[in-house]
């Protein structure tokens, strides 16, 4: 029998920096690593936009990225 095991997770927030001469948006991503679990997704988008809300740039996405041991 196999079992998923929480490891970490990381919050990235991806923002639109500006645009080329094609007009086609420049990003960037602010990475906040070692979060909780635990926490619900209606918590990380809150928490997310309040990050964001302090940024002169606009917000693009919002990624949640898990990792998990397998055994």
């Amino acid at each position: 029998m196999t079992s998923v095991n929480f490891v970490n997770a990381t919050l990235r927030l991806k923002y639109v920096t500006g645009y080329n001469e094609q007009n086609e948006p420049k990003f960037a991503t602010k990475t906040y690593r070692n979060v909780n679990g635990s926490h619900s997704t209606v918590d990380l988008v809150a928490v997310a936009n309040a990050i964001a809300s302090l940024s002169s740039h606009t917000l693009d996405s919002i990624s949640k990225v898990e990792t998990t041991d397998l055994s």
